[in-house]
């Protein structure tokens, strides 16, 4: 408790303590999140934007005006305490409404000086006004509190205690980051299966990938959302439809409430509210192909849906603007199975399907089917085949299965080989292929001696080899932004070599590298033995050409073809590896001439985690001791600190 001694000043007979500068805030607090969260249309966003502004500026200007005539020295010190606080919640809450204010001057100038930042900046602000409320509001109301309990119940108080005054605002700072703490380190442990949203309280989002298609549509779609005004599940879907209407004009919203509009439903044939239709519109507006999702009204029911929602959303603009896409996967090789029950226990083929490659391009719009000799393989491939597959064959090509699959490379068709370094013969059967683009395969299993992915625990892990080494390519364009989070997972790949002639015209690009020290493993005893190449692998190339360039620059043939080492990393086992899943659904984008639309659709599902053995040994470190200690020194620190305090 202050006194003459401590302030050198005379204390008033009384303090008059004012609640109102806080309740402005915490009412302008209200009302922001209000505007955000509960308004639909633009007016009234930034009608509440404003007012909560306003309240701001009001209770810090009330603060700051109570402090300059504030006589006591223990009551400035609380207000300055609650000032700094206020200027917090402001600057938190200027920067949020600087991205996110609608004026279409103001984001182009922000687009004009972060460029590329952009979008990165615009995500952060989300974050940062959450954190600065918690920063700023907390110890506002803990100093606010303390204050108050000091008084006799209507406001005035005898005296205000310095020592309560600090715990409190210290109380507060110390649970806001906590708070932030808490959600900052699940975010980091989490990321790959959910997400802490604190801008949006985990509102569906539209990816970068799904935005790209919108952005890219050359013809009308209409999104007709049929719900109710008030619905939970339209409030999470409304808004993701809200943010794809703003990127084209080509994409159209409107929401519809069943029971209010009957005849546009049966137009639709939807039979009730919960249903989301999208329409590809002609020249004119006349409607054409439909997309139909059924999400229903309940919530708790709808979750699950809405987790994978983005990609849904994603596969059927992709059929509705981008129809009669073909995709033939090869067959009569002992090539990998789309179905895990269809494998031959009989042959010992225990090999990993790629049922989940096969939904995967489905999912992307594509339509798959299966090529052998008896529709096309000995003798022209079909004609509408946007894109030709070979997953992990295991027996002989026919002389004239080679000589076909050669012409279609050389008359600009589009290859994705995935090749498997156990099946030699096969490798050799399709070295003519891989000449036609100036590529050389060695069937030789890699292994690493610390980068490698552990699965089983045993020496054979060595040959789970994990790669973030990527090229320039369009191709691996988003792995390699995001090379440092985790890497692709390679098990038993081969190699590739540059031949010693390229054909003119065509450019191949090694698209993905093993990292250092990587071996051929030749006597396949996971050991680097004398005579083993210990080096950088090429594990994945590109190669393209272009036949006849359009008229407009834009619309020209080109031959495509991608070639992976390992076709165990296309299988069921690690599809759902993120990193891996990229590697295929970029690559597959590519080759089917889909560049713009790069990128993974979001959705939160559980993916396998798999640790290389240098991310297992820093993650015993960091459990067992880096962790542990840093909370016994944070709390011996502060025991020394109180103990001090006391004693002084």
């Amino acid at each position: 408790m202050a006194d003459q001694r401590t302030t050198g000043a005379v204390r008033p007979k009384s303090i008059q303590v004012v609640l109102w500068p806080t309740i402005l805030f915490f009412v302008g607090l209200f009302v922001l999140f209000l505007g955000e969260r509960m308004l639909t249309t633009e007016t009234l966003q930034k009608g509440a934007a404003t007012v909560a502004v306003l309240l701001l500026l009001a209770g810090l200007v009330g603060i700051m005006s109570r402090r300059s005539s504030a006589q006591d020295a223990v009551e400035k010190r609380a207000l300055g305490y609650m000032l700094i606080a206020g200027l917090t919640v402001i600057v938190g809450a200027a920067v949020y409404l600087l991205f996110h204010f609608k004026s279409a001057g103001l984001q182009e100038s922000l687009r004009a000086s972060l460029g590329k930042n952009y979008d990165k900046a615009s995500s952060l602000s989300q974050v940062f006004l959450p954190m600065m409320v918690l920063l700023g509001a907390l110890p506002m109301a803990f100093i606010q509190q303390a204050v108050y309990t000091m008084t006799d119940g209507r406001g005035v108080a005898e005296a205000i205690e310095p020592h309560r005054v600090s715990y409190s605002a210290q109380s507060g700072l110390s649970v806001a980051l906590v708070a932030i703490f808490i959600a900052a380190s699940n975010y980091v442990v989490t990321e790959r299966n959910s997400k802490i949203d604190l801008a949006r309280f985990q509102n569906t989002k539209a990816s970068e990938t799904t935005r790209k298609v919108v952005q890219s549509l050359v013809k009308p779609i209409q999104a007709t959302l049929f719900f109710p005004t008030a619905n939970e599940v339209r409030e999470q879907v409304q808004p993701y439809f809200d943010e794809l209407a703003k990127l084209s004009p080509n994409f159209q919203l409107q929401v519809l409430d069943h029971a209010l509009e009957p005849n546009r439903a049966k137009e639709m044939s939807v039979s009730g509210n919960g249903m989301i239709v999208l329409t590809q519109l002609d020249e004119k507006g006349k409607p054409g192909s439909r997309e139909t999702i059924n999400i229903g009204l309940n919530i708790d029911t709808a979750r699950g849906q809405l987790l994978a929602f983005d990609g849904d959303v994603q596969k059927r603009l992709l059929q509705l603007s981008r129809p009669g896409r073909v995709v033939y996967f090869t067959s009569g090789h002992g090539e990998r199975s789309f179905d895990a029950g269809a494998l031959d226990l009989m042959k010992d083929d225990l090999r990993l399907p790629v049922g989940a490659l096969r939904t995967m391009m489905v999912n992307l719009g594509y339509e798959v089917r299966s090529l052998s000799v008896q529709n096309g393989l000995a003798g022209r491939l079909p004609q509408d085949a946007g894109l030709v597959v070979i997953a992990g064959p295991t027996e002989r090509f026919l002389a004239e299965e080679v000589s076909a699959l050669s012409s279609f490379v050389d008359d600009g068709g589009h290859l994705l080989l995935l090749l498997d370094p156990a099946a030699e013969q096969t490798a050799v059967d399709l070295a003519p292929v891989l000449k036609r683009v100036g590529l050389k395969f060695t069937p030789q299993v890699l292994c690493h001696p610390e980068r490698f992915a552990v699965r089983t625990h045993k020496d054979n892990d060595h040959e789970n080899i994990v790669s973030t080494s990527f090229s320039s390519h369009v191709s691996v364009t988003t792995l390699s932004r995001n090379s440092g989070r985790a890497g692709v997972i390679l098990p038993k790949s081969g190699f590739f070599e540059r031949d010693t002639v390229v054909p003119a015209g065509v450019q191949l690009d090694f698209t993905l590298r093993s990292m250092p020290n990587t071996f051929a493993d030749v006597n396949r005893n996971f050991q680097l033995d004398a005579g083993e190449k210990s080096q950088v692998f090429e594990v994945a190339a590109a190669a393209q050409k272009t036949l006849e360039p359009g008229k407009d620059g834009k619309n020209k043939r080109e031959m495509r073809l991608v070639a992976l080492g390992s076709a165990d990393a296309m299988s069921d086992g690690l599809v759902p590896w993120l990193p891996n899943r990229v590697l295929i659904l970029d690559s597959v984008k590519w080759l089917m001439q889909e560049d713009a639309i790069l990128g993974e659709p979001v959705q939160d599902q559980d993916v396998p985690i798999v640790h290389t053995k240098g991310q297992e040994k820093l993650w015993f470190w960091l459990t067992t001791l880096l962790m542990p200690s840093f909370v016994l020194g944070v709390g011996l620190l502060y025991t020394r600190a109180v103990r001090r305090r006391r004693a002084s």
